[in-house]
């Protein structure tokens, strides 16, 4: 149906030379075949919002560093890999973000789990099928902290029951010298 739309709006362009694409004429015979049922849009094919975020969390997988090549066959670099987060409810979400060109360079040397900020603008399409895509396209992006960071940080750290545990160990072994220095004294 979208061929035969197509197929007419040329038709009707060609046969007018004073019509140019970026003419109200144009745009009048797209709304006309609108209303007469020849051009439907399909909105259950795709649907898109687009929003700017900022995401904080860790790399997910493998960084993916390429390069493209555009119509003109001109070189590109893109960025690709997926941040893991918490929502407000504390569950994980994954969220796929790419850089391309010059916003390339700051996230080249990236590993899996380093923590990092991304400012970005997403993209968020729907599938004939229901199913909903997000991507962030990078604007900017920040290194909080490396992987090793976050191990040995880590490492250092103890749970709040393993801390709870130590104190209180810490005040029993505590309380047991103060008793036997009171004995020795008497």
């Amino acid at each position: 149906m979208m061929k035969k739309a197509l197929e007419e709006v040329y038709v009707l362009y060609m046969n007018n030379d004073t019509t140019g694409l970026l003419s109200d004429d144009f745009d009048y015979m797209i709304d006309d075949m609108k209303e007469q049922g020849k051009i439907v849009e399909n909105t259950n094919e795709l649907e898109e919002k687009d929003d700017l975020i900022n995401l904080v969390g860790n790399i997910a997988g493998k960084v993916e560093n390429l390069e493209r090549e555009n119509a003109n066959g001109e070189k590109f670099k893109v960025c690709n890999f997926s941040i893991v987060s918490k929502d407000d409810d504390g569950n994980k979400v994954y969220t796929n973000c790419s850089a391309y060109g010059d916003k390339t360079k700051d996230l080249e040397n990236l590993k899996q789990e380093d923590f990092v900020k991304i400012f970005g603008q997403v993209k968020t399409s729907i599938d004939s099928n229901g199913k909903e895509h997000k991507n962030v396209r990078i604007l900017s992006s920040k290194l909080l902290k490396a992987k090793e960071q976050v191990k040995s940080q880590d490492k250092d750290k103890k749970s709040i029951l393993g801390q709870i545990k130590s104190f209180k160990t810490d005040d029993k072994t505590k309380s047991n010298k103060k008793d036997h220095s009171k004995g020795a004294e008497r």
